[in-house]
């Protein structure tokens, strides 16, 4: 037994206690309830440098309180670490792999590339089909980014005048357009104030490009309003602190959404001036405003769940689609791992730290497992419920997690990280010409940039992981958490390396598509 599993015996025991206790002596309600409501907020780029709890500099005292009233996961991850494949995973519970849509964009003989293209299909079932058939009333608001809306809405030139009747009628047909998909693709009842896309995907005027928090939580607030008496699952899906410059956003005009120019800005939140007011009095520079923007709207829907008295029957999950600072799009740490929040009102203890490791796949089990909802029988969902760890009753979730994003597979455990990168035939015959060319983990030539003398890949990840363009990658995350040394070449490390090559290999076993020598 390691020291980290000791500490975390130790950790488990002391909570038991303190659980016990708090139960005899505050009366602290410990049942479920049949049909608890469920706020999934979805976060985009939301890394652990900006909130407070997870030790960030930024004005986050909203989402710190969650964290102190509920249960903060340390080693949360996105199985699949980019804005579409993550929203996949979240809304499934399955591995992105398993997208019906990438049987189509891809050969099953060879391996898929997984990024912005794991759609939603007719014949997918959601969560949100799921709890509607439970009974459930399902909504969602913001950030959507699981369809080809650039193939289906009409672009709009970027100097287009937005006061124009022609381009007010564009703007108008393309978001009733997006909101009908949605309705009908993903199995949401309610969809506003919605973002098909990333703000550049819109087809949108330059002049309209901008994010509008208060828009996105006017909609989540009207959602709770009209189901107040009923059990309902909200998703709210922030476009922010994503690009482009959240900061630029709330100094532009608040009546400016996707669905057109309000006649008045959405009054549901703290004004934009006080936010710069609040964040400069806390002694911090403007351009961390934007996370007090986001964390202002986690505080009106937290305030309105009060007011309408429904804390103690709502379960609020916060999390980010992915790291934000650096690795987005790979297997890394940096990428792959995002801060994590569950908050319910005398259901899960304050203060909880949750150590173990948990991903966005659990999120959708750990929903039907609290509603006594059976999956339905054609599903498989890869996720486990977290519910025993967020009450302590259990000391263990898995042993170990499968990541994957673009043509990399990944192990994570307590300790290790196992990368692969695998291409395609018809990249791998390209390497193997010896004609000097590098590919980044998307498949594609890498471009040197003479004047700087660097190697370039999206995101900058070639600098920051100095194994990026290893095919096989191992890492000590105890010794070595920001994954600089690759250990895949040290004779000493051999045997944890083919252990994890196990792993990788029982993992891919059942998924669609082969992946080198992992599925043949």
């Amino acid at each position: 037994m390691n020291k980290r599993t000791k500490w975390k015996y130790l950790f488990l025991l002391i909570k038991a206690v303190v659980i016990a206790s708090a139960v005899m002596f505050a009366g602290c309600t410990t049942g479920v309830s049949d049909k608890p409501n469920i706020v999934i907020i979805y976060a985009d780029d939301l890394d652990f440098s900006h909130l407070g709890c997870y030790g960030g500099n930024f004005l986050s005292p909203n989402i710190d309180n969650l964290a102190r009233g509920g249960a903060r996961f340390d080693h949360y991850y996105a199985s699949s670490p980019v804005c579409t494949a993550s929203r996949y995973n979240l809304l499934t519970g399955r591995f992105a792999a398993r997208c019906l849509d990438l049987e189509r964009q891809f050969p099953a003989g060879d391996a898929a590339l997984i990024r912005w293209n794991t759609f939603l299909t007719e014949g997918e079932i959601t969560v949100a089909h799921t709890l509607k058939d439970a009974g459930y009333v399902t909504g969602i608001v913001g950030k959507y980014h699981l369809y080809d809306n650039e193939s289906e809405q009409t672009q709009l030139p970027p100097n287009a005048d937005p006061g124009d009747p022609e381009v007010k009628r564009i703007i108008s047909e393309n978001y009733h357009a997006a909101q009908k998909k949605i309705r009908a693709i993903a199995g949401f009842d309610y969809a506003e104030s919605i973002y098909a896309n990333n703000l550049h995907a819109l087809g949108l005027p330059a002049s309209m490009q901008v994010h509008n928090m208060e828009w996105i939580t006017s909609g989540a607030l009207n959602f709770i309003v009209q189901n107040k008496e009923k059990p309902f699952f909200l998703y709210m899906a922030t476009t922010i602190p994503h690009g482009p410059s959240p900061i630029a956003s709330m100094q532009s005009d608040p009546r400016i959404t996707p669905a057109g120019t309000l006649q008045e800005p959405p009054v549901v939140q703290p004004k934009r001036p006080s936010v710069f007011e609040r964040v400069k009095n806390a002694g911090l520079p403007d351009n961390a405003s934007h996370i007090t923007w986001l964390d202002d709207a986690i505080g009106a829907v937290y305030k309105k769940l009060s007011d309408l008295d429904l804390l103690e029957n709502t379960l609020i999950i916060l999390a980010s689609d992915h790291g934000g600072e650096k690795g987005k799009m790979t297997c890394y740490e940096g990428g792959a791992r995002a801060p994590a929040i569950a908050y319910w009102k005398n259901h899960i203890m304050a203060g909880t730290v949750i150590d173990e490791i948990a991903a966005n796949i659990d999120i959708v089990p750990t929903i039907l497992d609290l509603g006594n909802i059976q999956k339905p029988a054609a599903v498989k969902l890869d996720g486990l419920s977290l519910w025993p760890l967020l009450q302590a009753k259990q000391s263990d979730l898995r042993e170990e997690l499968y990541l994957e994003v673009t043509y990399t597979r990944g192990i994570v455990t307590d300790e290790w990280k196992y990368i692969a990168v695998r291409f395609p035939k018809d990249v791998a015959e390209k390497l193997a010409s010896e004609n000097g060319l590098k590919f980044n983990q998307e498949g594609q030539p890498v471009i040197t940039d003479v004047v700087a003398g660097e190697v370039r890949a999206r995101y900058g990840v070639a600098r920051d992981y100095p194994g990026y363009y290893d095919s096989d990658q191992l890492y000590h995350l105890n010794m070595d958490p920001d994954e600089q040394e690759n250990l895949a070449f040290d004779p000493r490390y051999l045997s944890k390396l083919n252990e994890l090559k196990l792993k990788l290999k029982e993992f891919s076993r059942d998924l669609p598509h082969a992946f080198g020598e992992f599925k043949e």
